[in-house]
């Protein structure tokens, strides 16, 4: 049982497209008569969700990224206005692709589909368009797992992220 203990209750961690989670409880469960030590995560911003993550899955354990340091946060904002567009025409390659983005929670890739998306939501509103449904729900979960990992580690409200990270962008 010790052995699973990389983590403690209490540490942070990004987990794929749920965001910020905090470790509320290591213990043992008994699912279909599989008695396993599981990693009880709670999204910092939903607590009434509850995701088990099996202390003995690697594929799943490795999905929980450690949260990063205020100083990494804002070195990844600054690096906002060099992010390339990652825009892909084809509608089921784009949204494989950016599925694959959210899942694997990778911020830098992260912060380029939200910027794409942004840019080209800002685009189809000139033509009196809006951006499909998929790709608004894609651009939402993209901005939960940023926001929630910057109102987590700056301790301000998920509400106040988005101004934040303009305000960021024009101190520069």
């Amino acid at each position: 049982m010790e052995g699973y203990y990389m983590y403690k209750i209490g540490d942070l961690f990004i987990y794929g497209a749920n965001g910020a989670c905090k470790i509320a409880d290591i213990k043992t469960e008994n699912f279909n008569r599989n008695e396993k030590i599981y990693y009880i995560l709670v999204p910092v911003f939903d607590i009434k969700e509850t995701i088990f993550v099996p202390a003995d899955n690697e594929q799943l354990v490795s999905k929980m990224k450690k949260i990063l340091s205020p100083a990494e946060i804002q070195d990844l904002i600054k690096t906002i206005p060099d992010k390339e567009s990652i825009w892909i025409e084809n509608v089921n390659l784009r949204r494989e692709t950016y599925k694959k983005i959210i899942n694997t929670a990778n911020r830098d890739a992260l912060f380029s589909l939200i910027k794409t998306l942004y840019e080209r939501r800002k685009e189809l509103k000139l033509l009196g368009k809006n951006l499909s449904v998929c790709d608004e729900n894609l651009l939402r979960q993209a901005q939960n797992i940023i926001h929630s990992e910057i109102a987590a580690v700056l301790e301000i409200p998920l509400s106040e992220v988005t101004l934040y990270i303009e305000n960021q962008l024009h101190a520069a």
